[in-house]
């Protein structure tokens, strides 16, 4: 089964950026494997930055799908039989993706998450939105990182999360920080797995191992790709919502997800480094 990354870049060359250090870290960490670009017309990289792509494709934009809902499109997009879809804000930082891939081909669609029945998440009180869309539980994750192969099975779910998404996007718009009336794809997500009555058994995280973790709330970091480094300290149990964690986690990512790129100097200084070793100087 051919296998390969996609990455999405739309609304700014910045998220073009983005993408090159991401695929500069993919050719480093996992030369065996493709990467797929998705950008906006115009927005294709050229020369050394475009040869680290297998693949560039030219979306045509659709004003149904504002920027991050356009990862409900990548099914249809995607030139592997079994596809990992990452975050341009990611960087692939250890050496054991293959675990990940194992664990991701036994099912159509694989993200890490978990369960939630109430509490606050994306702005609105879960336990209220469930009952409103009678459902028992929601997938809460972070979708920087997923898996989806193009199997009947894998087409059939992005069918029924796009028709989902259409359906209830007005209903489901919420406050965040793009603003009033924004859509969350993991929102939209995390209910149609709710409805499906999925879980996210098979890419669970391993002790300290995990598929990705996000920078967000981190109080330090270990990560030295060269050495075989890839750890971040995070708060957790946080108090009333506030950053004010109980305990702290340490925890070993494959794919740390610099969110809003911070902190903004280890990310620069391990891009620059994949860059360098992917031959981009």
């Amino acid at each position: 089964m051919r296998q390969g990354y996609i990455v999405l870049a739309t609304g700014s060359p910045r998220y073009v950026e983005m993408a090159v250090n991401l695929a500069a870290s993919l050719r480093v960490m996992d030369p065996g494997r493709g990467t797929c670009l998705v950008c906006e017309r115009g927005l294709e990289p050229t020369g050394a930055e475009a040869a680290l792509f297998e693949h560039v494709i030219a979306m045509e934009g659709d004003a149904r799908f504002p920027h991050v809902m356009n990862k409900i499109r990548v099914f249809d997009l995607s030139p592997y039989e079994s596809t990992m879809f990452v975050d341009a804000d990611c960087l692939l930082a250890k050496d054991d993706v293959d675990e990940w891939w194992r664990a991701c081909e036994t099912r159509p669609f694989s993200v890490t998450g978990g369960p939630k029945r109430e509490g606050e998440w994306k702005g609105v009180e879960v336990s209220d939105l469930l009952r409103a869309q009678g459902l028992d539980y929601l997938i809460q994750m972070n979708a920087g990182v997923f898996h989806f192969t193009k199997s009947p099975e894998g087409r059939a779910f992005f069918a029924g999360l796009e028709a989902f998404y259409l359906d209830k996007m007005q209903e489901l718009a919420v406050t965040n920080y793009k603003g009033p009336n924004s859509q969350s794809f993991e929102l939209y997500l995390g209910l149609y797995m709710g409805k499906l009555g999925m879980d996210c058994a098979n890419v669970g995280n391993r002790g300290e191992n995990s598929w990705m973790v996000s920078t967000w709330r981190a109080v330090w970091f270990d990560i030295a790709p060269e050495q075989g480094r890839c750890t971040i300290w995070k708060g957790a149990g946080h108090l009333w919502g506030l950053p004010i964690p109980t305990r702290v986690d340490r925890l070993s990512p494959t794919f740390p997800h610099f969110v809003a790129l911070k902190p903004r100097g280890l990310y620069d200084r391990l891009a620059a480094g994949f860059r360098r070793r992917a031959g981009l100087g």
